[in-house]
């Protein structure tokens, strides 16, 4: 389970413009893989005979697939059978919606809006809205569209930095809370083969944090138009653009941010990633601490991004009131399970917040700085930012970091394109 991501693909594999939005997407599992059964307790995985069929992606975390199957072989309402989908989940997902056989209950990263308009999804207002004030409300932001509740979150993966504590000590810097201080910082810790920042090697690994770092938002309110060209944002891009020219910046890595290998082996002293690579950094090392994407400019703050996975009925189902019952039975009501899955089979946090602060691996250290994050300073896209709204914001950004256009003008030019996308 390493995160939810963009288009229902693992965050924790993708570009980090790829999490651009909730809809077009912000931590990645392993990859999916054709459908292999897994019955729990014998019900018909056609949504018939009031047997309810629940889909899972291929997780890449050892002991995933029993652990799900174990739930629902708990659930005494009816018979929950369990399929581990292998292959492109998303395109099997999508067909089996659109056919309307084949499943009740599925997880998906990607709440899609033109998915939900067409009835592909059931509402689930009516589990969520008595209990969605116990969720993290960064979790609440990308399951929802028209204040219709269409997802229960699952898991939380946030996005964050990760730095090497004795180094900081040994050169005297304190943790960044301005880019300003990010940018001092990366350039006072290059030296060698050691390059003080890691922002992927593309360099955009942050920008869809920075967005709201910078004091912006991808959409306004209404979610009827695009927000994310401020002055701040402009200055941040500008101010990567420096680090780059000071040669502070780490580029051609091995793998890229979403694997922390290039920090954990000396090549970086700071470096963009997500909650799911914890485990393997504090095995590997023993002075790693986290921080928030710093505040960008006057008007800017500091942020945590979250992903996040999340249970949805299939609005096809034969058995929606059935499927809705065990959804609110496993993701609500079952908050040992909810624990369980987050942090018995890799690092993550539950989105329920009074769950999060009672699980023992969230009450210390490095653990307790991240569900902080979470909780305190979290954010995520909107389901109504899509790709057609995102190509112009990541093709900007591309042109920026890459080729080194002028911040300004690639953004307003953008801005202009992605508004022509929402109005459509």
């Amino acid at each position: 389970m390493d995160g939810a991501g963009i288009s229902r693909a693992p965050l924790s594999r993708r570009s980090a413009l790829g999490l651009a939005g909730a809809s077009a997407m912000g931590i990645g599992l392993a990859a999916c893989g054709g459908n292999t059964g897994g019955l729990t307790k014998g019900g018909g995985s056609d949504g018939g005979g009031g047997g309810i069929s629940q889909w899972y992606h291929q997780y890449g975390e050892d002991g995933t697939q029993d652990a799900a199957k174990k739930y629902a072989a708990a659930y005494d309402k009816n018979d929950v059978t369990v399929n581990w989908v292998m292959g492109d989940y998303a395109a099997k997902l999508s067909t089996s919606l659109l056919s309307g056989n084949g499943v009740d209950v599925f997880e998906n990263n990607a709440i899609a809006v033109d998915q939900a308009k067409q009835g592909r999804y059931a509402d689930l207002s009516s589990i969520m809205e008595p209990v969605k004030d116990q969720f993290n409300p960064a979790s609440l932001n990308t399951v929802t569209i028209d204040g219709k509740i269409w997802g229960v979150p699952m898991i939380l993966d946030p996005q964050h930095f990760y730095y090497r504590k004795s180094m900081f000590e040994k050169a005297g810097i304190e943790v960044p809370k301005t880019m300003d201080d990010l940018v001092d910082a990366a350039k006072e810790l290059t030296g060698g083969k050691q390059k003080g920042l890691f922002l992927g090697n593309n360099f955009d690994a942050t920008c869809w944090t920075m967005i709201w770092a910078a004091g912006g938002s991808p959409m306004n309110e209404a979610r009827d138009a695009v927000g994310y060209n401020t002055p701040g944002m402009v200055e941040g891009l500008t101010q990567i653009q420096q680090m780059k020219s000071d040669k502070s910046l780490l580029t051609g890595a091995p793998s890229d941010w979403t694997d922390p290998a290039a920090f954990s082996t000396g090549l970086s002293a700071i470096t963009w990633g997500g909650c799911w690579a914890l485990p393997q950094l504090e095995d590997a090392l023993d002075d790693v601490g986290v921080f928030p994407h710093p505040a960008v400019g006057s008007g800017g703050k500091q942020v945590a991004m979250v992903g996040s996975w999340n249970e949805q009925v299939a609005g096809a189902s034969k058995n929606i009131e059935a499927a809705t019952a065990f959804v609110k039975w496993l993701w609500i009501d079952q908050t040992d399970d909810q624990t369980d899955w987050a942090l018995s089979y890799g690092f993550h946090i539950p989105p329920i917040t009074s769950v999060a602060d009672k699980a023992e691996a969230l009450k210390s250290g490095n653990g307790l700085e991240i569900a902080t994050m979470a909780k305190e300073m979290g954010v995520s896209g909107p389901p109504e930012w899509t790709g057609a709204v995102n190509t112009p914001f990541t093709d900007a950004i591309s042109n920026i970091l890459k080729k080194g256009a002028d911040p300004e003008a690639e953004l307003s030019a953008a801005e202009e394109a992605s508004n022509k996308a929402v109005a459509k």
